[in-house]
């Protein structure tokens, strides 16, 4: 029997490279306000390796990058991709569409990455703008529209101002801000402090400046530990989410859409985020 649902539409957004050592020193308000009404870890655990390509494609298939197969910063198809029960067709099964919206890339690789989307069964794909404002301005009319379902964003700023300034830079506070921004938009326009029927989920994918001041792939603590935040309907205030990792989001993701998550995923629904009651009831 599958669980019942605690929302209708989970929103991700991953704030590519923000580091959690990052949230206090350079005053990321809205972080920390959502933070405050809602459930957070800045101890999470990123994915080996702690590179974008291998985190979102965990993120789609619910395993690690040994078993998909992803282990560097290309993306590529999946190993065995029809074996892999993706986040996109496990919700799609189930009448649950997934919308996703990033960043403008080059204009010869665009019909590639519509074809990877629908192969992955995404139901809308926007990809505009180069940083975290014009995605998220792209993406308005869709949030507004309050439709059910999976709706996934990525921001790009503070990964792009690590790598060509370095992490906690100057150029990297400012990114971080201007993230954090984007997050505080995007809240207003989820109207979780209204009550909306939506859960917010906030993530980085990889620290960064670990062993490299401009790269994140190594297994350093500040490459491979990222903040996780979880605000909207039926989350606890002040749940601490220390112990919780990358690969439980497509797990949570899942079974808050009243959606049992496939045994071949690795990791678990983040159940102590949420009301006792509805966990129960779920």
């Amino acid at each position: 029997m599958s669980p019942s649902p605690v929302v209708s539409r989970v929103v991700v957004a991953v704030l590519d490279g923000l580091r959690p050592d990052a949230i206090d020193p350079f005053d990321l308000r809205h972080w920390k306000r959502l933070a405050r009404g809602g459930a957070e870890t800045r101890a999470g655990t990123s994915v080996r390796p702690s590179v974008t390509a291998a985190a979102l494609t965990s993120l789609f298939t619910g395993v690690a990058p040994s078993v998909h197969g992803i282990e560097s910063e290309a993306f590529r198809l999946p190993k065995q991709p029809g074996r892999l029960p993706l986040v996109t067709k496990v919700l799609a099964a189930h009448g649950i569409p997934t919308t996703v919206h990033i960043r403008r890339i080059p204009w010869l690789c665009r019909g590639l990455a519509r074809q990877f989307a629908r192969h992955a069964g995404a139901a809308r794909v926007t990809m505009t703008g180069d940083h975290a404002p014009e995605i998220l301005a792209a993406a308005e009319g869709t949030l507004r529209e309050r439709l059910p379902g999976f709706t996934f964003l990525h921001f790009p700023d503070a990964d792009r101002a690590g790598h060509a300034h370095g992490w906690m830079s100057g150029a990297y506070a400012a990114a971080a801000r201007t993230l954090d921004d984007t997050l505080g938009r995007l809240a207003g326009m989820l109207e979780l402090d209204r009550g909306d029927d939506t859960l917010l989920i906030a993530c980085a994918d990889h620290g960064g400046g670990g062993a490299v001041p401009t790269h994140h792939h190594s297994a350093h603590p500040l490459d491979t530990t990222i903040p996780i935040l979880m605000a909207g309907r039926g989350v606890r205030p002040g749940v601490c989410l220390d112990g919780a990792s990358w690969l439980d989001l497509p797990a949570t993701v899942a079974w808050t859409l009243g959606v049992t998550p496939p045994s071949a995923w690795d990791g678990r629904p983040l159940t102590e985020a949420f009301a006792e009651t509805l966990v129960a009831a779920a």
